[in-house]
């Protein structure tokens, strides 16, 4: 069988930018460069002993700038290499059956909190209601068609779905073994799931008249909810472009110092000597 002959360089690099795979090779590299922690293609295996995977998770390198105290966020993040652009539609209205406590997902040490009376991450992070959404949706061609349709593509749903299970993981082991610790190290810990796109980013609002509203944004917010076998779950997954991702985190990071600032000049009150 006579070989094959070698795939030109031009048509494997175009197969790999389409794929998706370039892209998550670009925020990788961007977040180290930046000063991250970056660990790729991370897995571990769930409650139901469920093998998971996720695209990255990032970390702000450094850390421990004061004693005894740690305040950081974990970003748990999936890519999405969007040829067509993806909206998000039907505003989630504030009402008294929200599952905000979902919304933000935190752990902390040691327990009971000292801290917790002062420092309240619901009002750290607060939900964003005027820029939170209850749908998602891509623009996709009609096979052999020229107009677009708009749904919910697989991998969309797939990469909502593996960033909140892997968060709401992660949060459940680590309120699992705080419990058994015995050191005094003040811990406040956020989980932040994340779906970047490399393409066009919508929300779509209906104006009191009926009129659509569509506007180009770097950032939107989605409630999304799932199920965990028999339990229902919410979590609230950021949708951000990817020109616009170093920003958001670096926000996110000088955040972090200031609220641990914050964190251990009451422990220096409780503990003079932590000093």
């Amino acid at each position: 069988m006579p070989a094959e002959q070698p795939i030109p360089i031009d048509v494997i690099r175009e197969s790999l930018e389409r794929s998706g795979y370039l892209m998550k090779s670009r925020v990788v590299r961007a977040l180290t460069a930046a000063d991250f922690f970056v660990e790729p293609n991370v897995t571990h295996k769930d409650i139901h002993g469920k093998a998971r995977g996720i695209d990255l998770t990032a970390e702000t390198a450094g850390g421990l700038n004061r004693r005894g105290v740690c305040v950081k966020t974990t970003f748990v993040i999936q890519t999405i290499n969007n040829a067509f652009p993806i909206v998000l539609l039907t505003e989630r209205p504030s009402t008294p059956n929200a599952d905000f406590e979902s919304y933000i997902k935190f752990g902390t040490s040691p327990v009971p909190c000292p801290f917790l009376d002062q420092i309240h991450p619901y009002e750290e992070r607060p939900a964003d209601w005027r820029n939170l959404f209850s749908e998602i949706c891509a623009l996709s061609k009609l096979h052999g068609r020229d107009e677009f349709t708009a749904c919910q593509p697989d991998d969309i749903y797939s990469s909502l779905l593996k960033a909140s299970q892997y968060t709401e993981d992660e949060v459940g082991a680590f309120n699992g073994w705080i419990t058994e610790e015995t050191g005094r190290y003040w811990r406040l810990f956020f989980w932040h799931p994340m779906v970047v796109v490399s393409g066009q980013l919508l929300t779509a609002k209906v104006t009191a008249d009926g009129a659509v509203q569509l506007q180009e944004v770097p950032l939107a917010r989605l409630e999304f909810n799932w199920h965990d076998g028999e339990d229902r779950k919410t979590t609230v997954v950021e949708v951000i472009r990817e020109d616009f991702l170093l920003e958001r985190l670096d926000s996110i990071r000088v955040q972090d110092d200031t609220i641990e600032a914050r964190i251990h000049t009451i422990k220096l009150k409780h503990e003079p000597e932590a000093d």
